[in-house]
Protein backbone atom coordinates (compact mmCIF):
# COMPACT_ATOMS: atom_id res chain seq x y z
CA UNK A 1 0.00 0.00 0.00
CA UNK A 2 1.24 3.66 -0.91
CA UNK A 3 -0.02 7.10 -0.52
CA UNK A 4 0.87 9.93 -2.98
CA UNK A 5 -1.01 13.27 -2.05
CA UNK A 6 -3.67 11.67 0.25
CA UNK A 7 -4.60 8.55 -1.89
CA UNK A 8 -4.48 5.60 -0.43
CA UNK A 9 -4.05 2.97 -3.01
CA UNK A 10 -4.33 -0.46 -1.47
CA UNK A 11 -3.21 -2.87 -4.98
CA UNK A 12 -1.68 -1.75 -7.79
CA UNK A 13 -4.54 -0.38 -10.53
CA UNK A 14 -6.57 0.14 -7.21
CA UNK A 15 -9.03 3.49 -8.58
CA UNK A 16 -10.36 3.85 -4.94
CA UNK A 17 -8.78 6.46 -2.56
CA UNK A 18 -9.21 5.58 0.92
CA UNK A 19 -7.88 3.64 3.26
CA UNK A 20 -9.29 0.08 3.67
CA UNK A 21 -11.11 0.52 6.84
CA UNK A 22 -13.00 3.68 5.86
CA UNK A 23 -13.76 2.14 2.55
CA UNK A 24 -15.32 -0.82 5.41
CA UNK A 25 -17.63 1.42 6.75
CA UNK A 26 -18.91 2.76 3.71
CA UNK A 27 -19.41 -0.66 2.57
CA UNK A 28 -20.81 -1.63 6.02
CA UNK A 29 -23.24 1.83 5.82
CA UNK A 30 -24.92 1.16 2.31
CA UNK A 31 -25.07 -2.43 3.24
CA UNK A 32 -27.40 -1.38 6.90
CA UNK A 33 -29.25 -2.07 8.35
CA UNK A 34 -26.46 0.19 10.52
CA UNK A 35 -23.52 0.10 11.84
CA UNK A 36 -22.77 0.30 15.95
CA UNK A 37 -20.00 -0.49 18.66
CA UNK A 38 -21.39 -3.82 19.71
CA UNK A 39 -21.84 -5.19 15.93
CA UNK A 40 -18.57 -4.00 14.90
CA UNK A 41 -16.07 -2.49 17.07
CA UNK A 42 -13.56 -1.56 14.65
CA UNK A 43 -15.48 -0.47 11.59
CA UNK A 44 -17.58 2.00 14.71
CA UNK A 45 -13.91 3.47 15.11
CA UNK A 46 -13.40 3.88 11.83
CA UNK A 47 -16.03 5.39 11.11
CA UNK A 48 -15.85 8.39 14.45
CA UNK A 49 -11.97 8.86 13.18
CA UNK A 50 -13.19 9.34 9.38
CA UNK A 51 -16.31 10.90 10.06
CA UNK A 52 -16.03 14.12 7.84
CA UNK A 53 -14.68 11.75 5.15
CA UNK A 54 -17.17 9.16 5.45
CA UNK A 55 -19.64 11.77 5.49
CA UNK A 56 -18.74 13.59 2.15
CA UNK A 57 -18.87 10.49 0.44
CA UNK A 58 -22.35 9.53 1.24
CA UNK A 59 -23.46 13.00 0.69
CA UNK A 60 -21.83 12.29 -3.10
CA UNK A 61 -24.16 9.92 -3.14
CA UNK A 62 -27.00 11.75 -2.03
CA UNK A 63 -27.25 10.09 1.68
CA UNK A 64 -27.31 11.17 5.13
CA UNK A 65 -24.82 10.27 7.80
CA UNK A 66 -26.72 9.51 11.14
CA UNK A 67 -24.89 9.32 14.21
CA UNK A 68 -25.59 8.41 17.92
CA UNK A 69 -22.38 9.09 19.51
CA UNK A 70 -24.43 7.68 23.03
CA UNK A 71 -25.77 4.39 21.59
CA UNK A 72 -23.22 3.98 19.66
CA UNK A 73 -25.06 3.26 16.16
CA UNK A 74 -25.01 4.90 13.13
CA UNK A 75 -27.06 4.65 9.83
CA UNK A 76 -27.17 6.42 6.23
CA UNK A 77 -30.43 7.67 4.82
CA UNK A 78 -31.44 9.88 1.64
CA UNK A 79 -30.02 13.23 2.17
CA UNK A 80 -32.84 16.06 1.99
CA UNK A 81 -31.79 19.03 -0.05
CA UNK A 82 -32.26 22.54 1.12
CA UNK A 83 -35.97 24.15 0.99
CA UNK A 84 -33.77 26.82 -1.81
CA UNK A 85 -32.71 23.44 -4.18
CA UNK A 86 -35.62 23.39 -6.66
CA UNK A 87 -34.39 20.67 -8.72
CA UNK A 88 -35.14 16.79 -8.62
CA UNK A 89 -33.41 14.64 -6.50
CA UNK A 90 -32.98 11.08 -7.31
CA UNK A 91 -33.51 8.34 -4.07
CA UNK A 92 -30.71 5.59 -3.34
CA UNK A 93 -33.23 4.11 -0.71
CA UNK A 94 -36.38 3.14 -1.09
CA UNK A 95 -39.77 2.84 1.32
CA UNK A 96 -40.11 -0.69 2.64
CA UNK A 97 -43.26 -1.28 3.20
CA UNK A 98 -44.84 -1.52 6.93
CA UNK A 99 -48.12 -3.26 7.66
CA UNK A 100 -50.28 -2.96 10.37
CA UNK A 101 -48.98 -5.36 12.44
CA UNK A 102 -44.91 -3.98 11.77
CA UNK A 103 -46.00 -0.82 12.91
CA UNK A 104 -47.90 -2.03 15.89
CA UNK A 105 -45.29 -4.22 16.99
CA UNK A 106 -42.48 -1.18 16.20
CA UNK A 107 -43.84 1.12 18.38
CA UNK A 108 -44.24 -1.45 21.29
CA UNK A 109 -40.72 -2.27 20.66
CA UNK A 110 -39.96 1.69 21.04
CA UNK A 111 -41.85 1.91 24.31
CA UNK A 112 -40.21 -1.09 26.10
CA UNK A 113 -36.86 0.93 24.88
CA UNK A 114 -37.71 3.75 26.75
CA UNK A 115 -38.32 1.67 29.49
CA UNK A 116 -34.98 0.07 29.36
CA UNK A 117 -33.17 3.73 29.31
CA UNK A 118 -35.34 5.06 32.07
CA UNK A 119 -33.74 1.95 34.41
CA UNK A 120 -30.36 2.41 32.63
CA UNK A 121 -30.42 -1.37 31.35
CA UNK A 122 -31.08 -2.63 28.12
CA UNK A 123 -34.00 -4.36 26.82
CA UNK A 124 -34.52 -8.06 26.38
CA UNK A 125 -38.14 -9.19 25.75
CA UNK A 126 -39.59 -12.73 24.72
CA UNK A 127 -41.44 -14.04 22.66
CA UNK A 128 -44.09 -14.97 24.67
CA UNK A 129 -44.36 -11.17 25.98
CA UNK A 130 -44.79 -10.10 22.12
CA UNK A 131 -47.59 -12.13 21.40
CA UNK A 132 -49.51 -11.65 24.27
CA UNK A 133 -49.19 -7.86 23.89
CA UNK A 134 -49.98 -7.62 20.05
CA UNK A 135 -52.98 -9.82 20.91
CA UNK A 136 -54.58 -6.41 21.38
CA UNK A 137 -54.28 -5.62 17.75
CA UNK A 138 -56.00 -8.99 16.75
CA UNK A 139 -59.23 -7.99 15.70
CA UNK A 140 -58.03 -3.97 14.49
CA UNK A 141 -55.65 -5.97 11.67
CA UNK A 142 -58.31 -7.22 10.12
CA UNK A 143 -57.00 -11.24 10.28
CA UNK A 144 -58.80 -14.18 12.10
CA UNK A 145 -56.54 -15.42 15.19
CA UNK A 146 -54.57 -17.99 13.13
CA UNK A 147 -53.46 -15.35 10.50
CA UNK A 148 -52.76 -13.02 13.01
CA UNK A 149 -50.34 -15.55 14.32
CA UNK A 150 -49.05 -16.15 10.93
CA UNK A 151 -48.58 -12.16 10.56
CA UNK A 152 -46.87 -11.89 13.89
CA UNK A 153 -44.37 -14.78 13.11
CA UNK A 154 -43.12 -13.06 9.60
CA UNK A 155 -43.18 -9.26 11.47
CA UNK A 156 -40.86 -11.00 13.95
CA UNK A 157 -38.92 -12.36 11.66
CA UNK A 158 -38.64 -8.86 9.77
CA UNK A 159 -37.65 -7.54 12.95
CA UNK A 160 -35.08 -10.36 13.76
CA UNK A 161 -33.61 -9.38 9.88
CA UNK A 162 -33.50 -5.58 10.08
CA UNK A 163 -31.61 -5.84 13.76
CA UNK A 164 -33.83 -4.29 15.25
CA UNK A 165 -34.11 -7.50 17.54
CA UNK A 166 -30.71 -8.61 18.77
CA UNK A 167 -30.36 -12.64 19.31
CA UNK A 168 -29.24 -13.26 23.51
CA UNK A 169 -28.52 -16.28 24.50
CA UNK A 170 -31.63 -17.73 25.46
CA UNK A 171 -33.98 -19.10 22.16
CA UNK A 172 -37.08 -16.63 21.14
CA UNK A 173 -35.40 -13.90 23.40
CA UNK A 174 -33.83 -10.62 21.86
CA UNK A 175 -32.69 -7.84 23.04
CA UNK A 176 -34.00 -4.78 21.58
CA UNK A 177 -31.31 -2.63 19.47
CA UNK A 178 -31.30 1.30 20.22
CA UNK A 179 -31.65 1.84 16.98
CA UNK A 180 -34.91 2.20 17.26
CA UNK A 181 -34.39 5.74 19.34
CA UNK A 182 -33.15 7.37 16.02
CA UNK A 183 -36.10 5.84 13.75
CA UNK A 184 -39.71 6.06 15.38
CA UNK A 185 -39.05 9.82 16.53
CA UNK A 186 -41.78 11.21 18.51
CA UNK A 187 -43.13 12.44 15.13
CA UNK A 188 -43.61 9.04 13.81
CA UNK A 189 -44.70 7.77 16.61
CA UNK A 190 -47.30 10.04 17.18
CA UNK A 191 -48.58 9.52 13.41
CA UNK A 192 -48.63 5.85 14.16
CA UNK A 193 -50.86 6.42 16.95
CA UNK A 194 -52.95 8.92 14.75
CA UNK A 195 -53.20 6.34 12.11
CA UNK A 196 -54.04 3.55 14.94
CA UNK A 197 -57.17 5.54 16.02
CA UNK A 198 -58.47 5.83 12.35
CA UNK A 199 -57.83 2.36 11.55
CA UNK A 200 -59.96 1.09 15.14
CA UNK A 201 -62.50 3.48 13.05
CA UNK A 202 -62.66 1.20 10.36
CA UNK A 203 -61.11 4.15 8.23
CA UNK A 204 -58.17 3.34 5.95
CA UNK A 205 -54.82 5.51 5.02
CA UNK A 206 -51.01 4.75 4.32
CA UNK A 207 -48.95 3.91 8.03
CA UNK A 208 -46.42 7.18 8.78
CA UNK A 209 -42.41 6.02 7.36
CA UNK A 210 -40.08 5.99 9.18
CA UNK A 211 -36.02 6.97 8.48
CA UNK A 212 -32.64 5.13 7.68
CA UNK A 213 -33.07 0.81 7.89
CA UNK A 214 -31.95 -1.01 4.94
CA UNK A 215 -33.37 -4.30 4.27
CA UNK A 216 -32.78 -6.81 0.96
CA UNK A 217 -36.64 -7.89 1.03
CA UNK A 218 -39.42 -6.05 2.07
CA UNK A 219 -41.76 -8.82 0.88
CA UNK A 220 -40.20 -10.90 3.49
CA UNK A 221 -43.68 -11.94 4.49
CA UNK A 222 -45.67 -12.38 1.10
CA UNK A 223 -43.74 -15.81 0.73
CA UNK A 224 -46.03 -16.96 3.72
CA UNK A 225 -49.33 -15.19 3.00
CA UNK A 226 -52.34 -17.15 1.99
CA UNK A 227 -53.47 -14.23 -0.27
CA UNK A 228 -53.51 -10.50 0.08
CA UNK A 229 -53.17 -8.70 2.65
CA UNK A 230 -55.83 -6.06 3.32
CA UNK A 231 -53.27 -4.22 6.09
CA UNK A 232 -50.36 -3.86 3.35
CA UNK A 233 -52.87 -2.43 0.74
CA UNK A 234 -52.18 1.13 1.05
CA UNK A 235 -48.50 1.04 2.20
CA UNK A 236 -46.52 0.98 -1.04
CA UNK A 237 -44.71 3.91 -0.32
CA UNK A 238 -44.37 3.90 3.40
CA UNK A 239 -41.83 2.24 5.94
CA UNK A 240 -38.75 2.06 6.40
CA UNK A 241 -35.90 2.70 3.99
CA UNK A 242 -34.07 0.15 2.01
CA UNK A 243 -30.90 -0.25 -0.04
CA UNK A 244 -32.08 -0.18 -3.61
CA UNK A 245 -27.99 -0.73 -4.44
CA UNK A 246 -26.27 -1.36 -2.12
CA UNK A 247 -23.00 -0.79 -4.40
Amino acid sequence: MSESDDRVVLWPGDPGTLPLDVRRALVALLRGPYISFRRDPLVWSALLAHEAVVRRHLGDLLLDLVIDADAEVAFSRNLEPGPDFDQAVPSVLRKAPLSFIDSALLLHLRHLLLQGAAQQERMVVGRDEIEAHMQAYATSSGHDQAQFGKRLTASIKRMREWSILLPTDTDDRWEVSSILALILTPEVIEGIEVEYERLRRGRTGDLPSADGMTEEDAESDDADSDGPDPEEADTDETGLDETESAT
